[in-house]
Formats: C-alpha cells, sequence, structure tokens
C-alpha cells in the first residue's frame, strides 16, 4: 500500500510539469499538500500538490529553518536514491 506523505517527508513529483523532482512536504492545506525545493519553491511560497501525484523517497527529518537547509537535504536524498537504484540494478 502506498504510504501518505507526512511533514518533512522527501517526496518525488509522479505527475505534472514538475514530474521526477523532489520536494520536502513542508505541511498541508486542507486534502492537499505544501511542497517546497528550497529554490524555485521557497517555504514562504509552497507548491500545492495532491498526494496522489507523489511519492515518499525518504520518510520524515527534523523541521527545516532555512530554504537552504531544504536543498542540503534534498540533495542527500537524491544522492541516496541514487545509490540504491545502483544496488537494485546490480551497479557499483
Amino acid at each position: 500500500m502506498k504510504q501518505q506523505p507526512e511533514a518533512y517527508d522527501v517526496v518525488v513529483s509522479l505527475a505534472g510539469h514538475d514530474r521526477g523532482k523532489l520536494f520536502m512536504v513542508t505541511g498541508r492545506s486542507g486534502e492537499r499538500l505544501l511542497l517546497c525545493d528550497g529554490k524555485n519553491r521557497r517555504m514562504e511560497d509552497p507548491k500545492s500538490k495532491s498526494p496522489k501525484h507523489v511519492r515518499v523517497v525518504v520518510r520524515g527529518g527534523k523541521a527545516p529553518a532555512t530554504d537552504r537547509e531544504i536543498r542540503q537535504t534534498l540533495a542527500l536524498a537524491a544522492c541516496g536514491a541514487e545509490a540504491k537504484e545502483g544496488e537494485l540494478l546490480g551497479e557499483r
């Protein structure tokens, strides 16, 4: 069963023009998630997206204080995701 995204999870977009990009969930607005990437979508102007259009990559963490912390977290998550994909494919 698909995991429901929660605050401070790192997610990947599955639909829309931002498909394949990583975001951090910073909150909810009704049924929609508020997503930030620290660069194009900053904490003061989050993107609103349906939970069914994202997949959780990394479960929760600490609350980011700045956009820089979001960018750093997403960079670490991207490195981890690449490593996991390589392991699954048998690459080293």
